[in-house]
């Protein structure tokens, strides 16, 4: 088999991969109003076999992802990094104003991510993210060559995120 041109892969589909939580977002200067979803998360890992022939252990990915859902799981998910969105931290609450919308949370049901916007894209960004950084501590990203992480936010309606990985030489 020609190695420089074919690669293998994985995938995990929704099942345990799974999240319910409220967002908002924000786009044509207005913010929509807060709403939840039952997101699903699918995961398409890329690249060479070991000498075990695994491109990724499935076992761990699945457990690094479900530990990921379940730290957005039953929570508001907010864009930290929005210069649309202001979030002020007060008395246990974050006070979240955008445009002509208000709210005010309990900071313990609320999840500040790196992301400019909650949409499906940046969440599968943020969780393709959290996943590499994981399986590169775990010594299990080295046979990698892309990584690919789908939320889907409503019945056929996916955000998709799509990284190369990058090997130290």
């Amino acid at each position: 088999m020609n190695h420089l041109t074919s690669s293998f892969a994985v995938s995990v589909d929704p099942g345990d991969l799974r999240f319910n939580a409220a967002h908002f977002i924000t786009s044509n200067n207005s913010c929509e109003n807060l709403h939840g979803h039952n997101f699903h998360v699918r995961i398409n890992a890329c690249g060479q076999n070991d000498r075990d022939a695994l491109v990724v252990d499935f076992v761990m990915m699945n457990r690094i992802a479900e530990t990921i859902c379940m730290q957005l799981h039953d929570k508001v998910l907010l864009p930290a990094d929005s210069d649309e969105v202001v979030i002020e931290e007060r008395d246990d609450c974050y006070h979240v104003h955008s445009y002509a919308k208000h709210y005010m949370f309990p900071a313990e049901n609320c999840c500040l991510l790196p992301v400019s916007n909650a949409t499906a894209e940046m969440l599968a960004w943020h969780i393709c993210n959290q996943l590499l950084e994981a399986l590169r501590r775990e010594n299990a990203a080295n046979n990698l060559s892309e990584i690919e992480v789908a939320v889907e936010e409503a019945d056929r309606q996916w955000g998709i995120f799509r990284q190369q990985v990058a090997h130290d030489v």
